[in-house]
């Protein structure tokens, strides 16, 4: 603010210095009477301060005491002509100030609308031929002028490239930093991982089946292992939120394609190889209607999630994957069969982290105006069906995943 109130005075008293120069002048030198003395030497030096907060305004505004004053003067001697010394300086600062200010057009267009001014008051005024002084005169404002114009406007450019170059450079490391940060977080989460997950769960599987391979243990010795067991899961509990934490960072959307119902058959040989037991779908019916991109990845998704869920809680399992059209919507059923590692994993998995992905299912066919109900069946196993719409009924149909 300081910088700014000086520049602002600087200009009022050059405004000022000009026009108590330029006023006397114009009565002593050029004969104008007092009226069009005063009032041209007041415009001129105002359109000075008004190019530097209005440039263009203040450009037009400059343009009249240029026009005026050479037709209302009647010079003495070897006065200069059209210009007098005042208003060349002052028009020089114009065009000087609308550099600084304003596109190069701007200034551009004044420095040749006055050179025109100077240019036409000399035939106006001498029309039986022209006095070197009075060319003179308008050739040298012209070279004047435009050299500072062209100063101004490279210095203006200078600015604005040393003002981007600052920007870039902040830019850039505040990108670093980030991406340092991201990379910190995402070593930490994988040194906890390796280091801390794999022996809390040898801990939790040794104390959670102790009673099991050990027969005849008080039951004192049990609880014990029920509390190590429990202290266990608690902590190991601690640590995926600690995790989760350490890995959500603000990433962008992914821009590589998104899977689609041709990825499907992929989808279940990566399943089979994790030790679930699945065959093939039958695809056809549904290859035979148009089902929209939201709707073609919401039902990956969902497929994808309830066989992570069979993966995750009854590995070895028998799944039945089934994909219908009824009534103009899309009918899918993933059914899963008992295991009996499942029912051992599950005492191994609780906290509050378990039943995220089945929340998500129910979000993502809610989103596309489909439902999704998840059940256990007679058999001990899981059902989870989706009932999809061939299009997204509602107009958010932008990409989850």
């Amino acid at each position: 603010m300081k910088g700014i109130s000086w520049v602002w005075l600087g200009t009022a008293v050059v405004c000022i210095a000009l026009l108590a120069v330029g006023a006397p002048l114009n009565m002593s030198l050029y004969h104008m009477s007092l009226p069009f003395a005063l009032g041209m030497a007041i415009l001129h030096s105002a359109s000075l301060g008004l190019t530097a907060a209005r440039p263009v305004a203040g450009v037009i505004v400059s343009l009249v005491p240029l026009i005026v004053m050479p037709l209302v003067s009647d010079p003495v001697g070897a006065a200069p002509m059209p210009f007098s010394v005042v208003a060349m300086i002052t028009q020089v600062l114009v065009i000087g100030v609308a550099g600084l200010r304003m596109h190069w057009m701007v200034p551009s267009a004044a420095w040749l609308a006055s050179v025109m001014v100077g240019v036409i008051s000399n035939y106006l005024t001498m029309p039986h031929g022209q006095s070197d002084g009075a060319q003179n005169n308008v050739v040298i404002f012209a070279a004047v002028s435009g050299g500072l114009m062209v100063a101004a406007v490279v210095a203006q450019q200078w600015q604005h490239l040393r003002t981007e170059l600052a920007a870039e450079r902040t830019v850039s490391a505040e990108e670093q930093s980030r991406r340092r940060l991201a990379e910190e977080r995402t070593r930490i989460a994988r040194e906890l991982h390796d280091v801390v997950a794999h022996g809390m769960s040898v801990v939790v599987v040794q104390a959670t089946t102790a009673s099991y391979r050990h027969a005849g243990l008080s039951d004192e010795l049990k609880k014990e292992f029920d509390d190590i067991a429990a202290n266990s899961r608690r902590a190991m509990t601690e640590m995926r939120s600690m995790l989760g934490s350490l890995r959500n960072m603000e990433a962008g959307r992914e821009l590589g394609p998104q899977p689609t119902l041709s990825d499907l058959p992929q989808l279940f040989a990566s399943a089979r190889s994790a030790g679930i037991r699945i065959a093939e779908p039958e695809l056809s019916d549904v290859e035979g209607h148009d089902i929209g991109e939201v709707i073609a990845l919401t039902t990956y998704r969902i497929v994808q999630e309830a066989l992570s869920n069979v993966i995750r809680h009854a590995p070895g399992a028998q799944v039945q994957v089934r994909f219908s059209m009824k009534s103009g919507s899309l009918s899918i059923s993933v059914i899963n069969s008992s295991s009996d590692i499942g029912a051992v994993m599950a005492q191994l998995d609780k906290g509050p982290h378990v039943g995220q992905g089945l929340i998500g299912m129910r979000e993502r066919a809610a989103i596309v105006g489909g439902a999704v109900v998840c059940v256990p069946t007679l058999d001990g196993g899981f059902s989870v069906t989706a009932k999809l719409p061939l299009i997204a009924t509602n107009g958010r149909e932008g990409n989850r995943a």
